[in-house]
């Protein structure tokens, strides 16, 4: 009788083994991207928390600006006084600095009439023995003087009615250049102080904190991609000649009653042993081989999650 009901308890706990739906196991995961400085310096702001979802663009770190801002706005002055300049040159002279270039020439002219007569007359004076061979001289340099000043006006008069050299324009329009560029740079350098979110997602984990002073590509956190959940399940090895890359099949979550379109996205080429949580007891020697299945409308989904999959 013993042995009857012990026989029974097998063919029951068989039957049971038997009716074990045969699945692989694993569990909701996300692509997790490094956020990095690109510029050195102070960190004077960490925005967000570990665990806090973010947006496309929304600020996540801000690093020291003040000495990027000093140097942004004496650009931006050299710039304004480079332009003006250049303007004024294209322009070319106005009509009041045309006469007054005609009054400088008129002035200079009749010093230099007056300084001839002068040196005559003290020449003259001098061969009657009225007055010194240094006052000669003197009228001399006097004559010289202003024969330079006229000449000089002279000059001045014919550059302000031919306007500016076009090398003095160019050279003005290469220097407002050079200044734009410069302001462009020192704008960039500003800009890459702030760290934003280059996609929408979840931050995975803070790894630099206010205060800290990090070097361009230090890892300032990680970010769980929001649109990239797929599961990832650890198929048997007798299950492997039924998959494919490119395959459909449903992918069943713990928690809901419905399943979740799945696509066969990655097939590991090398079998590992089964992690203690992919498969019933059963099956926990055997080998397996990693596979990724992306999932449809997974933005709500929670990382971890076990997930399940029927085998053929």
């Amino acid at each position: 009788m013993r042995k009857l009901l012990l026989l029974s308890m097998v063919i029951a706990l068989c039957a049971c083994q038997g009716q074990e739906p045969k699945a692989a196991f694993g569990t909701v995961e996300r692509e997790v991207v490094l956020v990095t400085a690109a510029a050195d310096g102070l960190i004077t702001e960490v925005t967000v928390k570990k665990g806090e979802p973010v947006a496309t663009g929304q600020l996540l770190v801000q690093q020291e600006t003040t000495e990027q801002r000093l140097l942004l706005a004496q650009v931006q002055a050299e710039l304004a006084a480079a332009q003006a300049k250049l303007e004024l040159m294209q322009l070319g002279s106005r009509t009041e600095q045309r006469e007054l270039a005609k009054a400088n020439l008129a002035r200079a002219e009749a010093k230099l009439v007056d300084a001839r007569l002068t040196q005559r007359r003290q020449a003259e004076l001098l061969a009657q023995q009225l007055n010194s061979q240094s006052a000669v001289q003197q009228a001399d340099a006097a004559l010289a003087v202003a024969l330079a000043e006229q000449r000089a006006a002279q000059q001045q008069l014919a550059e302000t009615l031919a306007g500016n050299r076009q090398q003095d324009i160019e050279q003005a329009s290469w220097q407002v250049a050079q200044l734009k560029a410069r302001e462009e740079q020192l704008q960039w350098q500003l800009q890459q102080s702030s760290t934003y979110a280059g996609r929408d997602g979840v931050i995975d984990d803070v790894l630099r904190y206010q205060g800290e002073r990090v070097q361009p590509g230090s890892t300032l956190m990680t970010l769980a991609v929001s649109d990239t959940a797929y599961a990832r399940v650890y198929l048997p090895a007798s299950a492997i000649a039924h998959w494919q890359v490119g395959q459909q099949l449903s992918v069943w979550l713990q928690g809901r009653e419905t399943a979740l379109s799945g696509t066969v996205r990655y097939i590991s080429a090398e079998a590992a042993f089964t992690p203690h949580f992919a498969l019933h007891q059963q099956e926990r020697s055997r080998l397996v081989y990693l596979t990724e299945i992306s999932l449809t409308d997974s933005k709500d989904l929670i990382s971890g999650t076990p997930v399940r999959v029927e085998l053929p």
